[in-house]
């Protein structure tokens, strides 16, 4: 019993010096705070409603803790976490806390500033629209334009309701057909120009501008 106690004696002792050199380089360090500017995390949205109001995208939290683990704590150890797996439609409140501030060990979240951030939720909606094609120029001279379609004439969109309401159609990347003199048929890329909006399917339509010659 007695060799195994003496077993890696000279390792054990070199541990026990180096915590206690942590231990002392800790305890030497003063308490500070100090105002950081912190990123919001909003987590667990249901499926089924979006964000229509403009909330911070960060906060300003005072965080407690020694000098040394402030000065070398790195961008993006530290979060506001909202929880929005209960919210509902309408506008809602919510209130941030020290609890809600992710940190690294050894630190506190003293306060956050805002102490409350305001969101409107509404439930997400799908619908039809036209899609209208967009064409940029002019065909030679003696040309003309005679028509201009998409297939499909139609997309699948989503997005808050309210949005949706409003939204009359999904437009295209432009089809160039300056100075042209035949037809011209090609794949763009379709969406809408509301951003809370989303393009469903399909996301590219094929565009058909069809020109010919003046009747003389």
């Amino acid at each position: 019993m007695a060799s195994f106690s003496f077993r890696n004696f000279g390792l054990k002792v070199l541990s026990i010096c180096i915590a206690t050199l942590l231990w002392l380089v800790v305890a030497g360090e003063r308490v500070v705070e100090r105002v950081l500017r912190v990123p919001v995390e909003l987590q667990n949205l249901p499926a089924d409603l979006e964000i229509v109001s403009n909330p911070p995208d960060s906060v300003e939290v005072r965080v407690r803790g020694s000098s040394g683990t402030l000065s070398r704590m790195a961008p993006g150890e530290v979060a506001t976490v909202l929880d929005l797996r209960a919210v509902r439609t309408g506008r809602r409140l919510f209130h941030l806390t020290p609890a809600e501030v992710n940190l690294p060990y050894g630190l506190e979240a003293v306060q956050v500033s805002p102490p409350t951030l305001t969101m409107e939720f509404e439930t997400t909606g799908i619908r039809m629209v036209r899609v209208q094609p967009t064409v940029d120029g002019e065909p030679a001279d003696g040309f003309v334009v005679v028509s201009v379609r998409s297939e499909p004439e139609t997309v699948e969109v989503s997005g808050p309701e309210g949005a949706l309401k409003q939204l009359k159609e999904a437009i295209t990347e432009a089809v160039q057909i300056g100075d042209r003199t035949t037809s011209i048929q090609e794949v763009v890329t379709v969406g809408v120009v509301d951003p809370a909006i989303r393009v469903r399917a399909p996301q590219t339509v094929t565009v058909t501008v069809t020109i010919q010659a003046v009747q003389r």
